[in-house]
């Protein structure tokens, strides 16, 4: 009886050390942009987790002790950086310490040259050869922390890279006719995508979403609308576009964006989904009134 009992512990401790080993390291993302890439590299393996959920702002998230426990419980972490979540500095210094591996994507972008001159725009995820450093970025530490999946993970991003090659040629067929059309944001978030795809907008209401243009800037903004005969403005959610409209003083198509993605599903085509539902949305604002 002792002798399987014995058996028994030791069937049971093995199987308990390999449910260990073979668990997948944790990815944890600040915004769901970041974790829609995630999703297409961790495919097949594990499901990423998001801190920051919808209807929160990025820049001063209230985390509920849940989200405070997906960022304690994070073996890799994926965030912007102290440019877009400001209140997450003090708290990854301490799951940093820790053992937590932090990919800054911003750091990561910068390194590579591809940042914008001269500005401190966090909104990188909304161009595909950022989304590319990313995910590359992201698979050397899975491959590193799970050995064993190396390969799965890297077959994840070759799918990954060909769908973003794939989605590039799609993007710039929408925008091929309209690329010469003047267009305005009310905030200036766009430069990476403008940046990537040719386009560039003749005037912005704000560098900063939470700082109201005075009156001055207003003005100054209505000249270089009319001057350039703009019919497009491209808007966030937060945005409210009768007000927006009393301050342009013209008519104009107005089409909000959300640059967070949160109406997209969390798959391993999820990023490329909302990459081509944003890039339909502003085609569509350019194409001149009829």
């Amino acid at each position: 009886m002792l002798r399987i009992l014995a058996i028994q512990v030791l069937l049971l401790a093995s199987l308990l050390l390999s449910c260990a080993t073979s668990a997948q390291p944790v990815v944890s993302a600040s915004i769901r942009p970041l974790q829609l890439i995630a999703a297409a590299i961790t495919d097949g393996l594990s499901e990423p987790t998001l801190i920051i959920g919808a209807g929160q702002d990025p820049h001063h998230p209230a985390l509920r002790p849940s989200e405070r426990q997906k960022l304690a419980d994070a073996d890799i972490l994926l965030w912007v950086g102290p440019n877009l979540e400001s209140a997450f500095t003090d708290l990854i210094a301490g799951t940093d310490a820790r053992r937590t591996t932090v990919i800054t994507a911003y750091d990561l972008i910068t390194a590579a040259g591809l940042a914008i001159a001269d500005s401190n725009d966090p909104h990188i995820w909304l161009a595909t050869d950022n989304s590319r450093l990313l995910a590359q970025a992201l698979t050397r530490q899975l491959a590193e922390l799970d050995a064993p999946n190396q390969s799965a993970y890297e077959k994840n991003l070759t799918d990954f890279l060909a769908a973003m090659d794939m989605l590039d040629g799609e993007i710039e067929g929408l925008l091929d006719s309209v690329k010469g059309n003047p267009f305005a944001v009310y905030h200036n978030a766009f430069q990476y995508y403008e940046k990537q795809f040719g386009l560039q907008h003749v005037a912005s209401f704000t560098e900063n979403e939470e700082v109201q243009p005075g009156i001055r800037k207003v003005l100054e903004i209505r000249q270089l609308l009319q001057a350039n005969e703009v019919a497009c403005i491209l808007l966030e959610p937060g945005n409210n576009p009768a007000q927006i409209r009393q301050l342009t003083g013209m008519e104009m198509q107005m089409v909000s964006i959300d640059v967070l993605g949160f109406d997209y599903g969390l798959s391993k085509s999820g990023y490329a989904e909302f990459m081509q539902g944003l890039s339909l949305s502003i085609a569509g604002c350019l194409e001149p009134l009829l």
